[in-house]
């Protein structure tokens, strides 16, 4: 009878243990969403960005969750980003990292994604459940950087862990190894079917409802997500290399001319169908987004009403109502002699892109007669900008040249005289590769607002 009693209660015993271990995991799958957030994180993390995340991931994981498994949302990363752009969160099962979902916001939407790489989710165990607690952050590589190609934006963390060289004597030395994280994201990815098995999203940054908006559609980028994205795309770098070095090429010699490229849509380059001493021609502009050239070192280095209506126009007009109008874009670059290193030269970097709509488009076209005239009123600008006697020097350099507030000041007001004004927008890319937004201030002056 005691048998009975022992075994009644052992299986009792064994009941409880089981229904307790189960019922704790389920706990905490359901309330994982809605945990006080405490960063674990090794390094300085967009915290608002991060608990705004998990507020939507609340209110919304019945549509978003698609593997096993519960964020730990205090080892959630925003991956040296603070600009409410980006996070990842490792996804933990039985005490083991199984997967990662990343969340990026596009404008004012968010989606979700997750992902089963291997090296990402060693990157978060070796954190979360590493044997030895020896851990720091790593420098990244040296080859590191944020670009990759067809636009995507990368982001890089690295972790370095120490391994003793005998487990039973930790002191006895030992050495590093580092595990890194990488993702690499944009906003086209989310139209790829493999997408929807991953993840999903479009849902308002804020917490509020999901959106039936289109998330394939490019206006959802401001410009200067646009243009970061343009900047990092390989075969554009590559083009604009190219462009520059015919810039530098003009310094030298005057019957260097001008060059440009075309970037298709299927993410290749092609050089321009016309190259001519003063400007570049594009017959087909339907394949494109966007394309860029070069100035002359004897000419005005700025875009010129031809720039605007016949390339940027042609190109936004060629836009599908998938890519929107907006996607379009032309660059410009020229350079100059200074006495600056590496080699005395430096480049004048500037993008514009449409602003207005594609209904609006309809009614900027233009006769040949409209157009000489704009170039006209443009050369006018010129020589007034430049007239000591009207404006001192405050638009030109010691050379009697156009400066950079000169050179954006002729680019606004060419705007008013197409009426134009608000329709595009002038974004200037120093050397280092900031891009500032440029536009007028309440005297009418030139300002660049640097891009976030």
């Amino acid at each position: 009878m005691r048998k009975n009693y022992l075994r009644l209660f052992l299986l009792i015993a064994f009941l409880f243990t089981v229904y307790s271990c189960v019922h704790d995991e389920v706990y905490s799958a359901e309330n994982a969403a809605t945990v006080e957030y405490h960063s674990k994180s090794l390094w300085k993390e967009d915290e608002k960005y991060i608990k705004n995340i998990i507020k939507i991931y609340s209110e919304h994981e019945s549509e978003i969750k698609r593997v096993n498994g519960v964020p730990q949302w205090d080892y959630a990363m925003s991956m040296g980003k603070y600009d409410e752009t980006f996070m990842v969160v490792p996804i933990v099962e039985n005490n083991k990292v199984v997967s990662t979902l990343s969340c990026a916001r596009f404008d004012k939407k968010v989606y979700f994604k997750y992902e089963n790489s291997e090296k990402n989710n060693e990157f978060f165990n070796s954190i979360i459940f590493g044997k030895y607690t020896q851990v720091k952050p790593a420098q990244k590589p040296e080859n590191d950087n944020t670009s990759t190609q067809k636009g995507s934006i990368c982001v890089t963390q690295s972790v370095s862990l120490w391994y003793p060289n005998s487990e039973t004597d930790p002191n006895s030395g030992g050495h590093w190894e580092t595990n890194y994280y990488t993702n690499c994201y944009s906003y086209l990815d989310y139209s790829d079917p493999s997408w929807e098995s991953g993840g999903s999203g479009g849902f308002d940054y804020g917490g509020g409802g999901g959106s039936t908006t289109d998330p394939n559609n490019p206006q959802n980028l401001t410009p200067c997500e646009k243009t970061k994205s343009n900047l990092n795309k390989p075969n554009v770098q590559q083009g604009i290399s190219d462009v520059k070095d015919q810039a530098k090429k003009t310094l030298s010699d005057i019957n260097a001319g001008e060059i440009g490229f075309k970037e298709k849509k299927d993410g290749t380059i092609v050089p321009a169908d016309v190259n001519a001493s003063h400007k570049v021609v594009f017959n087909n502009v339907t394949d494109g987004y966007g394309a860029y050239h070069n100035h002359t070192a004897t000419g005005t280095h700025m875009f010129s009403p031809p720039d605007i209506a016949d390339t940027l126009f042609g190109f936004a007009a060629a836009q599908s109502a998938q890519d929107g109008v907006g996607n379009a874009y032309f660059g410009m670059i020229a350079a100059e002699w200074c006495n600056c290193p590496p080699d005395n030269v430096q480049y004048i970097h500037y993008v514009i892109n449409y602003a207005g709509t594609g209904t609006e488009l309809g009614s900027y076209v233009y006769t040949p007669t409209q157009m000489n005239k704009f170039v006209t009123d443009y050369q006018k600008l010129v020589s007034n900008l430049t007239n000591k006697s009207k404006n001192g020097s405050t638009y030109i350099k010691t050379s009697g040249d156009l400066n950079e507030k000169g050179l954006e000041k002729l680019f606004l007001e060419t705007l008013k005289i197409m009426n134009l004004s608000g329709k595009v927008n002038l974004q200037r890319v120093e050397p280092n590769g900031t891009v500032y937004n440029v536009a007028e201030d309440i005297n009418g002056m030139p300002v660049g607002t640097p891009c976030p």
